[in-house]
């Protein structure tokens, strides 16, 4: 795929890391309270299709258009041409998500940052976490990996 007069290779890596706090920009805030999420649960939310459907998701509604515009000599010495944003957010009971947040902004271009945010504004409800058989709402990581060449 060529864009911009760069070249661009998605590589998208996909691991789950659960629960911690750091400084991050957030988007979609419902105010829910830190009391009623979940945070050992039996099976972890995930994306509905599992790794595959995710990934082509992604590629699907990830524009790095202006990211890959925006990488000049300046941002690939600061950002590098592999970015990763690392994502926080909750999964609901109805496997909607909300108060999704970007734990390591100032590791990642502005505008990647913005393309991350946009895309997962797009995302279909995913499958909860279970308890028990029930579905439970809990917070959930996930890295977006991007290399620009």
């Amino acid at each position: 795929m060529h864009l911009t007069g760069f070249k661009t290779i998605f590589s998208i890596l996909v691991f789950i890391i659960m629960c911690s706090s750091v400084e991050a920009q957030i988007i979609a805030k419902r105010d829910i309270p830190a009391d009623s999420l979940v945070q050992n649960v039996d099976d972890f939310p995930y994306f509905k299709g599992g790794v595959v459907a995710w990934s082509r998701f992604l590629q699907n509604n990830l524009d790095l258009s202006r990211t890959v515009g925006a990488m000049d000599s300046v941002a690939y010495a600061r950002y590098g041409s592999r970015q990763t944003a690392v994502l926080k957010f909750i999964v609901c009971e109805d496997g909607s998500i909300c108060n999704i947040e970007i734990e390591n902004p100032d590791k990642i271009s502005p505008e990647f940052a913005k393309a991350v945010l946009s895309a997962m504004r797009k995302s279909p409800q995913w499958v909860p976490a279970q308890v028990k058989g029930e579905p439970v709402k809990t917070r959930f990581k996930q890295a977006v990996v991007a290399v620009i060449e």
